[in-house]
């Protein structure tokens, strides 16, 4: 039975995991190791993405031209 179950949850993680969207499988039975290498996938993750702010609509600079 417990080779059944590994081989398939292999195989979901191995279906479900796409280079857009990827899985990561996390040791949970530390909390501080977990909680930090949850930590450092989401630091990868936005390192990697770059976000930026959006530009500010024009009639939000335009008000804040009267402001200032």
């Amino acid at each position: 039975l417990w080779d059944d179950y590994t081989t398939a949850y292999q195989d979901v993680l191995r279906r479900c995991s796409t280079p857009h969207a990827p899985w990561y499988v996390v040791p949970a039975d530390k909390k501080p190791v977990r909680n930090l290498l949850v930590a450092q996938v989401v630091v990868d993750t936005l390192r990697r993405m770059s976000p930026a702010h959006p530009p500010a609509e024009p009639e939000v600079l335009r008000l804040l031209e009267e402001i200032v």
